[in-house]
């Protein structure tokens, strides 16, 4: 599935007959891209579906990175109004049968790996992942029927938070680019992720009006938003896969210097994992729009690290992230070492 970035932006500064010339030209150009034997099609408004035929993930993502790179490339008439000044596509890739088990199914995840492109950093192709899809092959029969309860209660917190899917797929990266760069495992690192996507999930717990309000909280609802951690945890516990991700989701918003809650641990005896959270979870915190305030730039988040490290993070981990940093592209902006 593919979208192009800001095509609303295009539309209103050139009008819809450009915009209409545009898509035309741009389906053009997919079309002249993939294989004769592929198919691509207009799915609604700016955005495209395109069915690789006898193609797995690896292709599908080799395929879709050709695609957004010869469109960013590309001199589309008009594209010097758009950020960057070039026109810029996000991509989703999914596959049959690995990550669906029926034609509406693929749809479904390949416009969820879409959604995720596009509310991380657009202009990027995104693979499917799904810690649930990743569980199953861990799980027995009882632990699988909590896991769709799990998955569920996923579904609800992001109608309820609209800030909260994009927020915890950008805390995956974050985690995960932290966790590579300090070189820990492979199994590690998994179930690091595993954490980043649910540390939220005791926040189904909490009521739309607190989660999305747009002044400072009360502190009766502040001392309620506290209890998600704990919350959190209590919802995962009797999934026994997911054990050894309770003390990130219970202890992400411990300090170094102890002043974190629920259990105002200190130093080295908050989990690294958890460690590892608190900063990817601050830094997602720092750089995106939230109810109440405005976000920060990349530079000035990164300042605000440096500030609180051996504060409220972990100092060590606080270099290694900034260094981590450097291997994600970020939209519109550049950090200065």
């Amino acid at each position: 599935m593919l979208d192009i970035d800001y095509f609303r932006h295009y539309n209103d500064v050139l009008g819809y007959p450009a915009g209409d010339k545009l898509l035309s030209e741009f389906a053009n150009m997919l079309s002249a891209l993939v294989r004769t034997r592929d198919i691509v099609t207009r799915y609604g408004g700016e955005e495209f579906a395109i069915i690789l035929t006898d193609a797995d993930s690896k292709l599908g993502f080799e395929v879709a990175e050709r695609i957004r790179t010869s469109i960013e490339n590309y001199p589309f008439e008009g594209r010097e109004i758009q950020p960057k000044g070039k026109l810029t596509v996000s991509v989703g890739v999914a596959t049959y049968p690995a990550n669906a088990s029926s034609k509406e199914d693929l749809l479904r995840v390949a416009e969820e790996a879409l959604y995720r492109a596009k509310h991380t950093s657009k202009s990027r192709v995104a693979l499917y992942f799904s810690v649930f899809d990743d569980l199953k092959t861990e799980l027995d029969q009882s632990d699988l029927s909590l896991l769709n309860t799990i998955k569920t209660l996923i579904t609800v917190i992001n109608a309820k938070d609209k800030y909260t899917f994009g927020h915890s797929e950008r805390v995956v990266r974050y985690s995960s680019v932290l966790a590579e760069q300090l070189g820990l495992g492979e199994e590690q690192v998994k179930y690091i992720k595993y954490g980043a996507y649910l540390h939220d999930i005791g926040k189904t717990e909490i009521g739309r009006d607190i989660l999305n309000k747009n002044e400072p909280l009360a502190l009766d609802e502040w001392s309620l938003l506290k209890c998600h951690p704990q919350w959190g945890a209590d919802i995962v516990k009797p999934v026994n896969a997911l054990k050894q991700i309770l003390p990130q989701i219970l202890y992400h918003h411990e300090r170094f210097d102890g002043g974190g809650y629920p259990n105002g641990l200190v130093g080295t005896d908050i989990p690294l994992n958890a460690r590892i959270l608190a900063i990817a979870d601050s830094f997602d915190a720092m750089t995106t729009v939230r109810p109440y305030q405005k976000a920060r730039s990349l530079n000035e988040a990164v300042q605000e690290l440096l500030r609180c490290s051996g504060t409220q993070f972990d100092p060590q981990l606080v270099e290694s992230f900034i260094k981590s940093l450097k291997t994600i592209q970020f939209e519109n902006e550049e950090l200065v070492s």
